[in-house]
């Protein structure tokens, strides 16, 4: 080494005691170092291509060690971090080799104060409200098991699938499976009348032919007086005695009946129907229906 280098590491080493001596902090102790053997840049990536052995080399943001100031040597074609290291847990923190002595420029304390952490990019500090609260809550508080059974109160209707009311499930039982447009099997051409009660289900349903021209209106109880307020060819159902009329122009013409079935209704139940086939001799079908103690209809009787 000539006598120029080692005069210069000579002073550097001598600030760099000094420095240590009389500074507290890592910041403090690398401000007093001199401004002349210390290259300071904002990013690693400012560092020159090619450092110079001896000299230090602070990057004030350094993204390998949190943006924490971290200060680097170059040595054997590398920057090699010597200290302000929050990322590394070497041994050797906060040394620094110069000229191959190790000069220690900071120490870091074997406990401090939390009041000195900051939040970080994924972990964060606690205060004492939090930790009081965090004591107080039982362990496993937010673990849930879901029952095996519990009310259909609590469910509500999806995007795919709903849930069902008693009123619901009351009229889905009225709703015959046997539906009676299957006894009509042996008809083509036909027109399907149907009387509904003030809850909307089906009381009657009588069936005539489609060979005359049929415009079909509301039924009604009984048979009116005078055709008043009807038009030719309206047709409609007499729910009283099962019959269809249509008006002529001139007068109600009854059209003949192929099948009648009559429904009855008991405490929001299907409980009978009859099915009246009208031909050369007309053909009764009774039906029927029991159910059990939750309204859940168990057997059909048929006669």
């Amino acid at each position: 080494m000539d006598i120029v280098s080692f005069s210069k590491a000579a002073k550097v080493e001598r600030e760099v005691k000094q420095a240590r001596d009389s500074y507290p902090s890592l910041d403090g102790r690398l401000d007093a170092v001199s401004v002349g053997n210390v290259v300071s840049v904002r990013l690693k990536t400012e560092l020159p291509t090619v450092g110079e052995a001896g000299r230090l080399y602070l990057v004030r943001q350094d993204s390998s060690n949190q943006n924490e100031s971290t200060t680097y040597t170059y040595s054997s074609g590398e920057y090699v971090k010597v200290g302000g290291d929050r990322v590394s847990n070497h041994p050797e923190n906060g040394t620094i080799n110069l000229n191959g002595t190790k000069t220690v420029i900071y120490n870091h304390p074997v406990t401090h104060s939390a009041d000195m952490l900051t939040d970080g990019s994924h972990n964060v500090i606690m205060t004492l409200d939090e930790r009081e609260k965090l004591s107080n809550i039982e362990r496993e508080a937010n673990h849930y098991t879901h029952p095996d059974t519990h009310s259909a109160d609590m469910i509500s209707d999806g995007e795919t699938h709903v849930s069902m009311t008693w009123g619901e499930r009351k009229r889905l039982n009225v709703i015959d499976p046997w539906e009676s447009i299957s006894d009509l099997v042996d008809y083509t051409d036909v027109v399907t009348y149907f009387a509904f009660d003030m809850q909307g289900r089906v009381i009657r349903q009588v069936v005539t032919d489609n060979y005359t021209e049929q415009l079909v209106r509301e039924p009604v109880l009984t048979l009116p007086a005078s055709p008043k307020g009807y038009a030719q060819d309206d047709s409609f159902l007499v729910i009283s005695i099962g019959e269809i009329y249509r008006y002529d122009g001139l007068d109600f013409v009854q059209l003949p009946t192929l099948v009648d079935v009559i429904y009855q209704y008991d405490e929001g139940r299907l409980v009978a129907k009859s099915i009246t086939r009208v031909g050369t001799t007309p053909v009764q079908t009774n039906f029927q229906y029991i159910y059990d103690s939750y309204g859940n209809r168990i057997a059909v009787k048929k006669y």
